[in-house]
């Protein structure tokens, strides 16, 4: 059904010399109701701003600047995207649009918008263990068998392998993948490990909480053996892990958020250079934003390393700047996606 909008996007970023956006990061609130260890957010609060007609007439021109643009894909991030009661409808209007859409979750209202999920192209539900102390221990939340309830609930309403368990990994919960990945065997979903991140925002840093030296060789090895013993369910991108064992980002392997994949907060307004530093702000129209010299500025500096990005190593940038900054390593990061050996 989306196929018509797909190769219009194509053809615009052909048009381009694929030098534009083509992926939105949309914070659609920054509270969360869980709490987790290694997480920067960890607030419940109100959304009285976010829910007015004049933001919600905002987002939804936003989306269709998008469209303009022909910028593929859209997901919905928070904190906990669901804790703005409009996300489901405005994921129902990007997909209308024909956008690709996908959405992380901590899963606990899943159930309560159920409905709308379904229009989802990729629901991802966190999920680091099975086991219902560590999950709390991990999460500050002590909810694992109501999520699992609510995932099982929500799956009778999608698609085999078109919903993802996220796990964030590290030695602590490493050797409970396996019985997530059977677990999502059972379901037909993907489970997607990634490695334990440290989350920067506004400059501020949680307490180390990364892998190091001979604890990244031991998570990856373990991973690519969990992948041969479940290939359908098991997804991760093999080169993430040179790329952390490097320290991340940096000038040979530069950080592509701020030409790539444009960060929206829950106003609708547009953050350079990404989801989680900002540097340059603004309301206007999006091709205004991307023609003004400030935008042009900052995006003229991402091959450079912003004192702030040193060490970042976080996964969404890690993507789209997989994807940009080598063709090969683009096919090589589709084939992890599509889980083909």
């Amino acid at each position: 059904m989306k196929y018509p909008y797909i190769v219009k996007s194509f053809a615009k970023h052909v048009l381009s010399g694929f030098k534009s956006p083509y992926m939105v990061m949309f914070e659609t609130t920054l509270m969360c109701n869980m709490f987790c260890e290694y997480c920067i957010f960890g607030e419940d609060g109100k959304f009285n701003d976010l829910t007015t007609r004049a933001v919600r007439e905002r987002i939804l021109q936003r989306i269709d600047e998008f469209c303009d643009m022909g910028i593929f894909a859209l997901s919905f991030s928070g904190g906990e995207p669901l804790l703005n009661p409009l996300t489901t409808e405005y994921i129902a209007y990007a997909s209308d649009k024909g956008m690709w859409t996908s959405m992380p979750t901590n899963g606990l209202l899943i159930r309560k918008y159920a409905d709308g999920l379904a229009r989802l192209d990729m629901l991802e539900v966190s999920i680091d263990s099975l086991n219902p102390l560590r999950f709390a221990k991990r999460r500050g939340v002590n909810a694992l068998p109501r999520i699992i309830d609510n995932l099982d609930f929500v799956l009778a309403r999608r698609k085999a392998f078109t919903t993802q368990v996220n796990a964030a990994v590290n030695l602590e919960n490493l050797e409970d993948l396996p019985a997530l990945a059977q677990f999502c065997h059972e379901r037909n979903l993907v489970l997607h490990p990634e490695a334990v991140h440290n989350v920067m925002r506004g400059g501020e840093l949680l307490p180390d909480a990364e892998l190091h030296g001979d604890e990244i060789d031991r998570v990856e090895k373990y991973l690519h053996d969990l992948r041969a013993k479940y290939p359908k369910s098991v997804r991760f991108y093999d080169h993430y892990y040179t790329f952390y064992r490097k320290g991340g980002f940096s000038p040979d392997f530069p950080c592509r958020h701020p030409s790539k994949l444009i960060s929206m907060k829950p106003d609708g307004s547009i953050h350079l250079p990404c989801a989680f530093m900002t540097l340059y702000k603004s309301q206007a129209p999006l091709r205004e934003i991307f023609a003004s010299e400030e935008a042009r500025e900052l995006i003229a500096q991402e091959k450079t390393l912003w004192d702030f990005c040193k060490g970042c190593k976080i996964g969404c940038p890690y993507e789209v700047s997989a994807y940009a900054n080598s063709p090969m390593l683009a096919v090589k990061s589709a084939l992890n996606f599509l889980r083909v050996p």
